[in-house]
């Protein structure tokens, strides 16, 4: 007999902070493959909820969901995908890089464009 914790997908929501719509969602994108116990119902392990951290620290790093289904499925096939998995992080690095440089010339724009504006309407206090 197995000693690992199982949990219902209420339970599962609460640990993982996803909704049970989300988790469903995942599971329709094949990222995350709960067990299923008596009569079909999900059953989910400290396995996944390890897995779904992962998940949301690929999410927040900027990864769509294809891009993290394509990383968790290297990952899968163990360290003989190291090499991938790492072009696909220095890809994603480059890509926020580039887009980082975006945001920062936005923000000098409107910060240029505040200041602009500032003085316009300085100078009609004045008259």
């Amino acid at each position: 007999m197995s000693n690992k914790k199982l949990y219902s997908i209420g339970t599962f929501s609460k640990i993982t902070g996803l909704s049970p719509d989300t988790i469903r969602f995942y599971e329709k994108k094949d990222l995350i493959h709960p067990e299923h116990g008596p009569r079909r119902l999900r059953q989910y392990t400290d396995a996944h909820v390890d897995h779904v951290a992962l998940l949301l620290r690929l999410k927040a790093a900027g990864f769509t969901l294809d891009e993290i289904h394509t990383y968790t499925n290297y990952r899968g096939q163990g360290p003989e995908t190291i090499p991938t998995r790492l072009r696909l992080m220095r890809e994603k690095v480059e890509s926020l890089h580039e887009k980082q440089s975006d945001i920062e010339a936005s923000i000098k724009y409107l910060n240029e464009k505040m200041e602009f504006l500032k003085k316009q309407q300085q100078d009609n206090l004045i008259k």
